[in-house]
């Protein structure tokens, strides 16, 4: 059990770069975690890390390690389910990574779905802030899977299931913008914006389509949570983000009209179901599969 730990060590550390961040995802102090990866090294008398400017990153040696760590991590979390189904329980752990350009109530949604009939699996939602991420986090198998709008796919990762969707705009009742429920650029005029986080696929469209259409508005919040934002905002905010509906009601927000932006203008986004084509998935991540694609079916 203390390799697995020092397994999980770097592989943490791997998929942040940064030991003081990977200390606070492992509930640690980033001290003892460079002391336990310093002893590590030391034992089997190879450098794992190297320090750099912004953090640290693999050496070749560390590559070939974190391989066979997540191999023993893979490998100890297939037998202790098959193990655990011999006995009749479903337990272990899923890892599942977001970008932070959709509503998030589907998640919780789906999460909730799940731990209905998988009361003993531990759920871990890990935010990404780019495609690097994205694709680090799944070589590392840090996550399994992630819930990702408009990922590039690259060798090793691939879309379990995807959803055309389209970016949404809510409008405070009483503007009187929007009309055909549609929301037009040119409407952002003097407006104030929430959008999600700068990095994401969804506010760099809507930034590029202000200054392409030269529109003065105010971006006037950018970060995770829109909607509940949204909630809490003192005065006339438009929120904007790609809402996924996999019910039949829609998702609405009190003091609101949702209307969606103009496709020609905006176009669509593609939500989907990310996993690593070089890895196999666990029963849990297989039971979360299953509830996402019957949710879009």
């Amino acid at each position: 059990m203390k390799h697995l730990q020092s397994f999980k060590y770097v592989r943490a550390i791997a998929a942040s770069g940064s030991i003081r961040k990977a200390a606070e995802t492992l509930a640690i102090s980033p001290s003892a975690l460079n002391r336990h990866i310093q002893t590590l090294e030391l034992d089997l008398d190879i450098q794992i890390f190297e320090r750099v400017t912004k953090g640290v990153r693999l050496t070749s040696e560390g590559e070939l390690f974190l391989n066979f760590a997540m191999n023993q991590l893979s490998g100890f979390n297939r037998v202790r389910q098959q193990i655990s189904a011999m006995k009749g329980l479903r337990v272990g752990e899923l890892r599942v990574g977001i970008s932070e350009d959709f509503d998030q109530s589907i998640l919780h949604n789906m999460i909730a779905k799940f731990q209905r009939d998988n009361s003993q699996i531990d759920v871990t939602i890990e935010r990404l802030t780019s495609q690097d991420e994205l694709y680090r986090a799944l070589d590392t198998q840090s996550i399994e899977l992630a819930l990702f709008v408009n990922p590039v796919l690259r060798k090793g990762i691939q879309i379990l299931h995807g959803a055309d969707v389209d970016i949404a705009a809510f409008v405070p009742l009483g503007l009187g913008l929007g009309k055909n429920d549609e929301l037009r650029i040119f409407e952002f005029q003097g407006i104030r914006l929430a959008l999600p986080p700068a990095y994401t696929e969804v506010t760099k469209r809507i930034e590029a389509a202000i200054d392409k259409n030269r529109i003065d508005t105010l971006i006037h919040y950018r970060g995770p949570d829109m909607s509940r934002f949204l909630e809490h905002a003192f005065s006339a905010v438009i929120g904007i983000s790609v809402v996924v509906n996999p019910g039949p009601a829609p998702i609405q927000i009190s003091g609101y009209k949702r209307t969606s932006l103009l496709r020609r203008e905006i176009g669509t986004c593609n939500f989907c179901l990310v996993g690593s084509d070089d890895h196999g998935l666990s029963f849990a991540a297989h039971a979360f599969q299953e509830i996402f694609s019957e949710a879009f079916q």
